[in-house]
This record gives C-alpha cells, structure tokens and sequence, in this order.
C-alpha cells in the first residue's frame, strides 16, 4: 500500500502542478489581451486623466519629472574638478547625468533590447504587447518584453519595482506610459529612463553602473561594455557578470544582435564588441584623499546640515589641491617609512593652508586609512604641542609691548614652589631640552633656540591668561577651559592641540595676523545646479594681531642664525633660496613631535607620534622627527613659485636686523632676575595662588627647593 502510495503520489503531484501552471499561462494571455485590447481601442481616451480616473482608478500626476529631482549620490571635488568621492546611501548609487553627456552605444543597446519602436510609439506598443503574450503562451523566449521604456519609467517612478501582476495595475501602467508621451519628449523620457534603472550591484542608472562595473562614465562607454550594461535591466542579479560571466555574455550577445537586427550597427561591430575580453571591477566604495573627505561631511553636517543620506545630488568642490595632496601623503609614507621604526612613530598628520584665504590645500591624517584604527584623523585630533605653541607666547609678548626682539632673557634655573610632580604639590623646575643653561640672551634666540626657560618667564611676565587668548585670537579652538584653569606649562604645549589648529596659528603670521577659518569646501550645488554655498574669504577673516606684531614674528622665525645655538645652520627648517619661517616643538617624554611654518602663500603643520600615545624613541624631537617632513613637502609644493617675503609695514622702527614696536627701542627687561618667595616656612599643602606671587608673578624659591612640611594628618 505505501509502496503503490509512493508510486502514485508524484505523478498526482506532477500532473497538479502541470494544471496549475497552465493556468496560470492562460490568465497571463488574457490579462496582456485586455491590456492590448484597451491600449488599442481606448487610446485616444485613456488620455483625459477624469477617463483613465474611471478605468484604472486614481492616477497621480507626472507633471514636474525631471531626472534632476532623482535620489542621488553626493559627489566631492577638489579645487580643479577631480573627483575625491562619491558618497551613496548605504551602498546605493546613482549619479544624474544628461542626455548629452550618455554615450551613443548605450542609448542604442537599451532602445534596441527593451524597445526598438521608442522613437514611433506612444508610450505603450500594443504589438509588443500582445506578441509577448502569445510569446509566454506558447512558452517561447523573446528577445524583449512587452513593456515599453515608457511603461518600464513611469513603473519604477510610481508603481514600484515589485508590482502586483493584476490588470488593474497593467492599465494603470500603460495610461500612465501614455500620459507622460503627452507631457515629455523622448529624449525628456529617455534621460529619465536612463538615469533611474537598476542595474544591480547597488548601482541605479547608467552613469553609476558606468562607474561601478568598467570605471569609465556614461559618455565613454564603449559599445562592448554598452551592451554588456543594457542587458542587465531586465533581470539584474540573473545577468550580472560578477555574479554569472555565462549568462551576462549570452545577454550581450542578445543585446548586440538586437542592435544589428535594427541597423544601429552592422554584424561585423556585433562581433568585434562581443569578443573583446571586458574588465569587470567589482563595487568599492573608495575615497581619494580619505581623511581630508571626512573632514568635509563632518563640516557639510556642522555647518550646513547637508548628509550624504539626504540623496540630493549635493555636488562640494573642495579646496584641496589634489597635487599638493599627493605630494604630502608621498613625503609622509617615506619619512614613516624610513624613521619610523627607529624613531617608534607610526603615524603622522599634515595640514597645508593657503594663509590668504584659510582654504585647506593638503591634509594627511594618517599613513594608513585602512588599517585597524587607521581611520582616526590625527590631523583633527587634539595633541600636546610642544614647543610649538611658543608662538603664542612671544607673539603676546610682542604685542604687549613689555617686550621686543632683543630684550634679554636670563636662562638660569627656576624652582617654583608647587605645580610639580603628579599631585601638583611638589616644587617645579622647568628645564631645557638639553638640560643646560644658557645665560642672557635676546627673546629672537630664546625662542629660535626653543629655550623653556625664557619662555616660561616670558608667559609669566604677559601673563597666562593673555597667551591663552592670543592663542584663541590666532585660530585655535581646542583651549575649551576657563582662562584661569591653565597654568605655567602651557608655553611648553601642556594644552592639546590639533595639527588644524597650529596649521591656522601659523595662517594667522603668515597673513600679517589676519585670521581665517580653516576653509574646506569652495562652493555647493545642488542636482539642478543651482548654487547652495560660494566661500567668501572676507566674510571669515578677522584682524587677530597687527600687521606689525605679525611682521616681527615671521622676522623672528625666518633668521636662521636665532636657532643655530641648538638646531645647527642651514636645515630642515631652512629652505635653499627662499625666506620661510619655522619652528619645531616636542612634547615630554617624546610623546609627540612637531614642526610648523611658513611662507607668504603656504602654511603647513606636522604631527608625528603614535596614536595610542606610546614614546617615541632615540630621543627623538621635532628637528628629525617632523621637520624632514615638513622641509621635503614645503619645497616640493613652491616649486616654480618664486621667492616671497613682506615689506615691512608702516608704524614699526628698523634698526639694523631688529624691528620695533615705536616706543619699544629702550623697554626694560623685566626677566633678567626672578622675584623670590618671601614666606619662611615653606608648606606647599597650605600654600594659596596669592602666596606665590610676588609683584604679580609666581615666584621661584630661588637657590633650591628647601624641604618641604608634610600636610597635617587629622584622626576622625
């Protein structure tokens, strides 16, 4: 009995689904009928929207389509149009381009394979209509479907790609194919078409499939990878050649024979097309210029509330200059390349400006965007500065006119009585990089010498407060705490930092103390091209010091001869035959490494260190660490510029290589000696700020630091 069950049973179950797919078979016939049918004999009526209301039901309005309102891709340009991204939602793409710039080949691939009567019909061919129907009857293939262009459009723009298959929605498909032949031109129908199918690999329209399968665009398609393209709309995934090569080659040759069947080419263009071996690439999502990219859409979300998820064709063409770019990611992978293992720096960052305007012209954040962590944007991540943020100090110094370049500094030991040491309870003593002293000096070779010291005193004597302003004033944004929350290590670079902002500090000098905001994008359109954002220069700039002030500083930081003492003559702060202005900084315990500088129309900052802000080794500072960077980029970047420097303003008063404030030529020095702390029993647990200053200055406890008192213990 089971064994007569097990017999019978397939052969019910087979002869079920042979009834069932009969019929099934007739009612697709009849429902592509009665399509035809009242295509043919109701045209001319379906046309007046009340009678095509009363036959299909609501139809929704197609007036206002234009390719432009399409969903699509943001696209970021650099300075001189080269594209740096094309930024999709999740993966999708589409890219609208117009009818003229799409090449010929796949405008006669698609017309010949899903609708050789484009040009003559109305929207709807009843023909193609009814010959598919017999055609699926009688279980035969076809080389098209029933659907017009028309009828395909108006699906994917109002009926969506997984239709029901009833009749109701095959006439309201075909009325609506009519209507829009009323409104639009084929060419109108055709760039909308074109702009909106899907082509599988999350790619919609040609211009993005272009991209994505053949790395070319709409307009330089060839005919092979034209009809290798119009062959996959009709089923996507089935005739993807990264999916299945067999299947997508015998829909080209489909495509092509179509093509040659209906003159757009003669057999033999056939057959060449189809025996060229194409190169088939598959989906990547890959930036140029990765870190600078993300700086962008951070700016694009803060500061204009544009996201690539809004799918409105933004196209941002950016200030940087893909040129200089290359040169900087070349100079960074070499210098980490060579020194970095010796060193222990496996990372670095650079930003390069343009100090007229604050537009970014180069930023490496990285050395490496795809490895693990790699993505951290060094160049927008905050990190002690070191001696660089000097610049702040003397430029405050300068400006406060208690100052000037010569006034002399002693370098000589100070002992603070607090402020050391992980509690802040125990004596600080500042010291130089090289641990020794230096005697008197002029401010030009302290700071050229990068001395602590003097610095400190000098910081001191402007006052902490002033220089955290100045720094402020000068472009830096990361001082975020109260002015009174920092204390005397901050000219030594105690703040973090990012290289952006000692990029706009040295921006600031180099454009005589205007200030502008680091500028990352030029211009905005939207998909109709109509303008959103143009960057105005004079609307971010600020006066943030004199003209005169500035002009002392680059004078300052230019004369190589005020940092011979430590850094040698003639280096990698120098450039051979031009006027730069430079200064390097390294962070305690070699943490991090910088150099920064100038010219009048470039200004460049670099980071080296390690991003999980393990030491560097070898006693390794700016001067080899970040200044072979700085030095090789900076030369290669003004190559074929000319020699710059400034004239010296009006209002200062020269004598000899110095320059003066007027009023400055004779100012006391106030940092020869140091007030000495006048309480007799020293106790820094009880001390208060008050009783540390002596004239307005913390004082030191002058030849040594006596023992100090232990706090008072209490028993509850």
């Amino acid at each position: 009995m089971r064994r007569c069950y097990g017999r019978r049973y397939p052969y019910r179950h087979a002869n079920y689904h042979l009834r069932e797919w009969q019929r099934r078979r007739r009612l697709g016939l009849q429902r592509n009928l009665i399509v035809a049918l009242i295509v043919l004999f109701a045209l001319p009526l379906l046309t007046v929207p009340a009678v095509a209301a009363q036959t299909v039901g609501d139809v929704p309005s197609v007036t206002g389509l234009a390719s432009s309102i399409l969903p699509q891709d943001m696209l970021i340009f650099d300075r001189h149009g080269n594209l740096l991204a094309d930024v999709g939602d999740q993966g999708d793409h589409r890219i609208v381009v117009p009818i003229s710039y799409i090449s010929p080949n796949i405008i006669d691939a698609t017309i010949a394979i899903e609708d050789h009567t484009f040009y003559s019909n109305s929207g709807v061919d009843p023909t193609a209509i009814l010959r598919a129907a017999l055609a699926d009857y009688s279980h035969h293939g076809i080389k098209q479907g029933g659907s017009t262009i028309s009828q395909q459009l108006v699906k994917q723009l109002f009926i969506g790609p997984n239709p029901d298959n009833s009749i109701q929605r095959k006439a309201k498909e075909a009325v609506l194919a009519l209507i829009v032949n009323r409104h639009y031109t084929k060419s109108q129908i055709l760039e909308m078409y074109l702009n909106t199918i899907f082509y599988g690999s999350q790619t919609y329209g040609i211009e993005a499939a272009a991209r994505s399968y053949f790395r070319t665009n709409a307009h330089d398609l060839s005919l092979a990878q034209a009809s290798m393209l119009a062959g996959l709309p009709q089923a996507p995934t089935q005739y993807n050649p990264l999916i299945n090569l067999p299947a997508a080659k015998k829909r080209q040759h489909d495509v092509l024979a179509a093509m040659a069947e209906y003159h757009f080419i003669t057999a033999q263009e056939a057959d060449v097309a189809y025996a060229v071996k194409l190169q088939i690439y598959p989906p990547v999502n890959q930036y140029v210029a990765p870190y600078f990219v993300d700086y962008v859409l951070k700016t694009l979300r803060q500061q204009y509330h544009i996201q690539p998820s809004d799918r409105g064709g933004y196209r941002v063409y950016t200030s940087l200059d893909l040129n200089l770019q290359h040169i900087a990611e070349h100079v960074v992978r070499d210098q980490i390349a060579q020194k970095g293992k010796y060193y222990n720096f496996n990372d670095a960052a650079l930003v390069s400006m343009d100090p007229k305007t604050g537009e970014i012209l180069a930023m490496v954040g990285g050395d490496n965007y795809n490895k693990p962590g790699g993505w951290i944007n060094m160049a927008d991540t905050p990190r002690q500065p070191g001696s660089t943020f000097k610049i702040y100090t003397y430029t405050a110094a300068i400006e406060s006119r208690k100052f000037n370049m010569i006034t002399p500094i002693l370098d000589a030991p100070l002992v603070f009585p607090t402020w050391g040491g992980a509690s802040g309870f125990e004596p600080y003593m500042p010291l130089n990089y090289d641990l020794k002293y230096h005697g008197v000096l002029p401010l030009k070779m302290a700071m050229g010498n990068s001395l602590n010291i003097p610095a400190v005193k000098t910081e001191l004597r402007v006052g902490i407060q002033n220089v955290v302003q100045m720094a402020r004033r000068m472009g830096v944004t990361h001082l975020t705490k109260e002015d009174d929350q920092y204390g005397i290590s901050l000219t030594l670079g105690s703040a973090e930092v990012t290289p952006l902002d000692m990029a706009t500090g040295v921006s600031t000098l180099a454009a005589m103390g205007v200030r502008h905001r680091p500028a990352p994008v030029l211009f905005i359109k939207d998909a109709a091209g109509r303008d959103v954002f143009t960057y105005d220069p004079a609307k971010t700039a600020s006066r943030a010091v004199s003209e005169q002030v500035a002009f002392i500083m680059a004078a300052i930081m230019s004369d190589d001869r005020n940092r011979c003492m430590e850094f040698g003559c003639h280096g990698d702060l120098t450039l051979p035959g031009r006027h730069v202005a430079a200064k390097t900084g390294t962070t305690q315990a070699f943490h991090d490494n910088w150099t920064i500088g100038f010219t009048p129309s470039l200004a460049t900052a670099v980071w080296i260190g390690n991003p999980d802000n393990s030491p560097l080794s070898h006693n390794s500072t700016g001067i080899v660490g970040a200044a072979p960077i700085w030095h090789k980029f900076m030369q290669q970047a003004l190559a074929g510029t000319p020699d710059q420097w400034y004239t010296m303003p009006a209002g200062l008063h020269q004598i000899g290589d110095n320059y003066f404030l007027p009023g400055t030529e004779n100012v006391r020095s106030q940092v020869l000696g140091w007030p000495v702390c006048q309480f007799g029993r020293y106790n820094p647990y009880g001390l208060s700020w008050a009783d540390t200053l002596v004239g307005g200055v913390p004082c030191t406890l002058g030849g040594g630091a006596p023992k100090a008192v232990p706090p008072k213990t209490t028993s509850r």
